[in-house]
């Protein structure tokens, strides 16, 4: 086609040699008023040669002008030579775009005078390459916003724009193989907050924006983020903030929106708050991790100087380096304060030892156990899936709040080995080694030692009824529900007739068939076995029954230590059995929820909702008065918390609603509010987690990856359904397609590779009704 092109060009003689710009390194100037030829290295006639490196900047000679490029015919080997274009002079613009293969790139207006080219090819297959047409033009109006690039700004207040995009800006996705650094600063006296919108997306796996609380990447990190779980508010706490933003060479998205509002310094002397040593991130072995509440709230002006002394009165000297709002101490007898600065004011926390971690009130070492009337309900409730060795992915929610080991709960999880499973305490994994409860995570079914006992298969934060491998994929039933009226209702889990693992259906007489009662107000715990048999060929026919607390380290048993708790190896081993027998479980400061995480004063109820397809949060105030205003906080982890969102006070008893539809839908998502009065004291809620994964259908693993001549394709599914499976190569073109049955609970699909490639792929997991994409996975295939 390109020679097509120049062979007419001759016959008209429409071109003259000084117009003809082929690819190369360097600088060129084009004057204006006439069109300039841009080809390949190749020129006009030729392909471009292997093994190519180019930088080329093309500028317009007339200064305020700038230049236009829309390519007549375009082709490169489509897996490894490409053509960059960036705006500006050299790599450090926008990237327009890399394109290679057969596809005609868009046309593109410079924003300045100059456009640069980067050409790279491979030791292997050339093609005919471009033939483009270049010319003056007049330059586009400047953007009414920012864009996300390497030029950094000095704004004022306010600023000229308020929206920040990424680098494909209001309607576009940014780029692959983007490394972009932004730093914008404000007149001095002021700082920056920069609001991110709800409509958050980078590909999670491997485009990450960074954000730093100061002119540049080495300024303290405020945060790093991905996939839907956006960065909310952010406030620097001096006049600059530092944006850095690094994509892969695949998959872009729409990036983000935020607005920039300037923000007043802080004034007058800040309040100080508690030190404390039970909150943070989770320590080293051997340290504490300290921090402060009620203190004034962290924002423009405001920095952090921690301080030690051997007496908790002083003297005090700075800690150096120790300029965050926590911090990581060794476990000793020193003392700790913090200073929250603004200016020459400073709040002086009081002071905090830091010998141990504060010890939990109502902590299950409390508890006692003592026989109670057995008695079996009937009921028809939610019946879970029949999946073995799972917590199930449905998050139960009791209806009311519970009390367990000193902390307050709203629900759990269901386990299939004969658990009902808490949410872990932050900083201690409840599930085997190293993983946090969560909707459909694998347990384990072993039992290689005696409870307590940390990292087994043995879940911490437990009730078990007894801990066992059963296998519920083989028959019987297991379900839940709530009943009662308040403040007396109860939640009650049954496993009815589960045949025990190896021992399967030949051996009914030993179906397992148990309750697991949760009381509201008593905080009492009861569990009824109607039968408990015994399989001795399988996990050496043990099993757990009780109460197991966060860490391992304390084990609640209904009679004693050993009557229904395991033996490590070699034994012998304990094979105990039961039938129609149950035991209460209570603790005497947890009647009435007793010293248990509670409301602050002021709140009065907290709870939250998933209904259509958002998380919804409901709050009500006992007594209201001096409110500044409310935050709503999410994590992700229960220990970092950010702000999503403010609600504005009645300053009278009141009822308020949240609705947070940008949270992740692949992971439990944790809220508190917290109400900050106009003196900036704060209080807040306790933490309400709320399952995020609201699809009928999730991917939870793709493996081997990379793969060879299979892969699997793990899935969760709350319905049985229909999927289809697409596999694309990197430009979009369909591979292959399959369509499987996904089973209630977890299946895993083995898909062959053999015929592939090697290189990267995206495997589409779509719902079969309606083919809607419900999962993007990456797959490299080697062979």
């Amino acid at each position: 086609m390109k020679k097509l092109l120049f062979l007419a060009f001759l016959s008209f003689s429409l071109f003259s040699f000084s117009n003809i710009i082929n690819m190369g390194n360097g600088t060129v100037t084009v004057p204006c008023g006439s069109n300039h030829n841009f080809y390949d290295s190749g020129g006009s006639g030729g392909s471009y040669a292997n093994s190519l490196d180019y930088t080329l900047t093309i500028t317009a000679a007339t200064a305020g002008s700038c230049l236009s490029i829309s390519f007549n015919s375009f082709n490169t080997e489509s897996c490894c030579d490409n053509l960059k274009i960036y705006d500006g002079v050299g790599t450090g613009g926008t990237l327009f775009g890399t394109f290679s293969g057969a596809t005609l790139p868009p046309n593109f207006v410079s924003t300045s005078g100059s456009l640069t080219f980067v050409f790279h090819s491979d030791g292997s297959i050339v093609s005919t390459g471009w033939d483009a047409i270049i010319t003056c033009t007049a330059c586009p109006p400047p953007p009414a916003y920012y864009l996300m690039n390497n030029t950094n700004l000095a704004l004022t207040c306010p600023p000229t724009f308020s929206l920040f995009y990424d680098s494909g800006g209001p309607s576009g996705n940014y780029s692959n193989s983007e490394n972009f650094t932004k730093t914008f600063t404000a007149p001095a006296g002021s700082c920056l907050q920069i609001s991110f919108d709800a409509a958050f997306a980078v590909e999670s796996c491997c485009d990450k924006l960074k954000i730093f609380d100061g002119p540049s990447g080495a300024s303290p990190l405020i945060g790093t983020y991905a996939g839907t779980n956006g960065p909310g508010i952010v406030v620097a706490s001096g006049s600059s903030i530092t944006f850095s933003f690094t994509s892969d060479g695949s998959i872009t998205m729409a990036g983000w929106q935020a607005t920039i509002t300037c923000v007043a310094a802080c004034s007058g002397t800040p309040t100080g708050g508690s030190a404390n040593n039970s909150t943070g991130s989770c320590p080293p072995t051997g340290s504490v991790s300290l921090g402060v509440s009620g203190a004034s709230a962290g924002g423009c002006g405001i920095t952090y100087q921690w301080q030690s002394s051997a007496a908790s009165t002083g003297p005090w000297a700075n800690v150096a380096g120790a300029t965050s709002a926590g911090l990581i101490a060794p476990i000793n007898a020193t003392f700790y304060r913090r200073l929250t600065i603004c200016g020459a004011n400073s709040g002086s926390s009081t002071a905090v030892q830091a010998n141990s971690v504060t010890s939990t009130p109502c902590s299950l070492s409390t508890y006692t156990a003592a026989t109670t009337t057995y008695s079996f309900e009937t009921f028809v409730g939610t019946t879970l899936p029949t999946t073995d060795d799972v917590l199930f992915t449905t998050v139960v929610n009791f209806g009311f709040q519970f009390c367990y080991a000193g902390g307050t709960y709203w629900g759990g999880y269901v386990a299939s080995n004969g658990a009902f499973v808490f949410d872990a305490v932050p900083c201690y994994p409840n599930i085997q080694t190293s993983t946090y409860a969560a909707g459909g995570v694998s347990t384990g079914y072993t039992i290689p030692n005696a409870a307590p006992v940390n990292s087994t298969s043995i879940p911490r934060n437990a009730i078990l009824a007894p801990w066992q491998d059963i296998n519920p994929s083989l028959g019987g039933v297991i379900r839940y529900y709530s009943t009662g009226v308040a403040p007396n209702r109860k939640f009650v889990v049954s496993y009815e007739n589960i045949p025990m693992f190896s021992c399967g259906t030949l051996s009914p007489t030993i179906y397992y068939t148990a309750q697991i009662k949760i009381y509201e107000t008593s905080n009492a715990i009861e569990i009824h076995v109607g039968n408990k048999g015994v399989c001795p060929g399988w996990g050496n026919g043990q099993a757990v029954l009780g109460l197991h607390n966060f860490d391992g380290t304390v084990y609640v048993p209904p009679v004693n230590m050993t009557a229904h708790n395991a033996v490590a190896s070699p034994g012998p081993y304990n094979q105990w059995s039961m039938v129609t027998t149950a035991y209460k479980f209570q603790s005497p400061c947890a009647v009435n929820n007793g010293p248990c995480v509670i409301l602050p004063i002021g709140f009065k109820n907290f709870y939250g909702e998933q209904a259509d397809h958002i998380n919804k949060l409901y709050w009500e105030t006992e007594v209201e008065s001096n409110i500044k205003e409310f935050q709503i906080e999410r994590s992700t982890d229960a220990i970092n918390f950010k702000t999503i969102g403010y609600a504005m006070p009645n300053n009278k008893p009141s009822k308020y609603t949240f609705d947070d539809n940008a949270f992740r839908a692949d992971v439990i998502n944790y809220y508190r509010i917290t109400s900050v009065e106009n003196n900036d004291k704060r209080k807040s809620t306790f933490i309400y987690p709320l399952g995020g994964a609201f699809a009928d259908l999730t991917v939870s693993d793709v493996f081997p990856n990379p793969a060879s001549n299979t892969f699997n394709i793990s899935l969760i599914s709350k319905v049985g359904m229909n999927v289809n499976i697409h596999i694309r190569d990197m430009y979009g073109r369909l591979i292959s397609s399959s369509n499987h049955e996904a089973s209630v609970g977890i299946t895993t699909l083995t898909l062959s590779s053999a015929l592939l490639s090697s290189g990267f792929y995206i495997v589409e997991i779509g719902d079969a009704s309606n083919d809607k994409i419900l999962s993007q996975q990456k797959l490299l295939v080697v062979h």
